[in-house]
């Protein structure tokens, strides 16, 4: 047995040197592995860091491209920087390179490329002086078709919230300067008793934004003896579809942007009188109130009625309408498949009036028609591709109005579609989510006005992305 252990302890010895001699060569090989695996380490936390540089640096570009490239450039390098601070793990960051691609389509693509210097610790070892970073990213802002509706009641300048028009005109300006004059279009659409389009698309992409400043301006809200307290939302949304629709070379993101500070109730349509009158096409009106009598029938070819009005039935009007119309047809007698007449509404049905009913149930299905189209005209947008965004001002849209006593913001939640309905038990049964959902913004003064208008504009923003 002891020779046997000095036996084994001599072995032991020579393996102890061999090991000795193998550690020795190994050493330098195990640390340059070891520094290589630290480096590259370091090297994957500045990639990461340069990748999400890049890709907030074209972003921002594309949002900002609508001002021209110089602004899309400033952007790129403003958030590149913010993103990827200077001696990053001991790196270098270079300035990021901004360039554009332009399609036949309008729609601009953003490429960002930007590349890092690491030097090295341990690699050095094994003649790895420093590492080369790069990252790339591209982004597409598509253009844009916005049709943008203003409300032009008399209620902005003698509502609850006082004399709000210069805010009103103001922020709609502000809010499409953040539209490029050479390849977004913009529509400008204002309602009230009727509606009318100041300012159609053009048939190449553009707009002209001092032309729509101008008409924004030229925004009377009832003023000058036009007496425009009734709200025609429906004939404002139908102007704004119809813009989109007859649109030349639509962009590839189409949207409306609807802005009111009340419920409609007024609706426009053809309509057939009694005593052998002709039927004609205009628009009938009520009030917020929950019963009276229809304020009249007028002819109307822009925001108020006619004046003077080459016809009109006035408060006797329930004495001289034949009956409500099946359909609605717009001014121009297009779309007749929108139901006037629907006694299977999940909300508000609407039966046939006929001479000899009680004024006030021709009042309570006037004011129900005027609701249920403007829902309805929201959801033919969306099922025609065109994102319907709203936006609602004051008090009033919280109160219930009308003979049903509904809140206008509940309209406004349906016609954008706008998934926040799920968290109200109220309304959560009513949102579509098989059709494009958009937004509501609640602004409950003016002085929220701009912030829902930038809430829109990032909406918009998101979806050119």
């Amino acid at each position: 047995m002891k020779n046997n252990w000095k036996k084994g302890g001599l072995n032991w010895r020579k393996n102890r040197g061999a090991i000795i001699i193998l550690m020795t060569i190994a050493l330098p090989v195990l640390i340059a592995l070891a520094g290589l695996a630290i480096d590259s380490g370091r090297a994957y936390g500045v990639r990461g860091k340069l990748s999400a540089a890049v890709d907030a640096a074209a972003l921002a570009a594309a949002r900002a491209v609508a001002n021209g490239e110089p602004a899309a450039i400033a952007a790129a390098n403003k958030f590149y920087n913010a993103n990827i601070p200077n001696d990053f793990l001991d790196s270098t960051p270079n300035t990021p390179s901004v360039t554009f691609g332009y399609a036949p389509s309008g729609d601009i693509t953003v490429n960002v490329s930007a590349t890092a210097n690491m030097p090295t610790t341990f690699s050095r070892i094994v003649g790895v002086g420093d590492i080369d970073i790069d990252s790339t990213a591209q982004t597409i802002r598509r253009t844009v078709d916005l049709a943008f509706v203003v409300d032009n009641t008399t209620s902005l300048r003698l509502g609850a919230l006082g004399d709000v028009t210069d805010d009103v005109v103001a922020r709609s300006k502000d809010f499409i300067q953040n539209f490029n004059e050479n390849f977004d279009r913009v529509a400008l659409v204002k309602y009230a008793f009727g509606a009318e389009v100041p300012v159609g698309f053009n048939a190449s992409r553009g707009h002209s934004r001092s032309t729509i400043e101008d008409e924004i301006d030229a925004f009377e809200f009832g003023g000058n003896g036009q007496p425009n307290q009734f709200t025609n939302i429906s004939e404002g949304m139908w102007r704004a579809i119809d813009a989109l629709e007859g649109a030349s070379n639509p962009a590839s993101l189409r949207v409306i942007v609807f802005f009111t500070d009340g419920a409609p109730n007024t609706f426009g349509s053809e309509f057939e009188f009694t005593g052998g009158t002709p039927s004609k096409i205009g628009a009938i009106r009520t009030s917020s109130g929950s019963s009276g009598t229809p304020r009249g029938l007028w002819e109307v070819d822009d925001v108020s009625e006619t004046s003077p009005a080459p016809w009109n039935f006035g408060s006797n009007v329930d004495d001289n309408l034949a009956r409500l119309p099946v359909f609605y047809t717009s001014y121009d007698g297009t779309l007749t498949t929108l139901p006037v007449l629907n006694p299977s509404h999940p909300r508000r049905k609407v039966t046939q009036f006929f001479p000899g009913n009680s004024a006030n149930s021709l009042y309570t299905k006037v004011n129900r028609v005027s609701r249920n189209l403007s829902e309805d005209m929201a959801t033919y947008a969306r099922q025609n591709g065109i994102v319907v965004l709203t936006l609602g001002l004051g008090s009033r849209l919280q109160e219930g109005t009308g003979p049903d006593n509904e809140r206008g913001e509940d309209m406004l939640y349906r016609m954008a579609n706008d998934p926040a309905m799920l968290s109200i038990p109220a309304l959560a049964g009513d949102y579509r989510s098989d059709q494009i959902p958009g937004v509501y913004c609640h602004a409950v003064n003016k002085d929220a006005l701009g912030p829902c208008f930038d809430e829109m504009l990032k909406v918009i923003i998101r979806l050119t992305m």
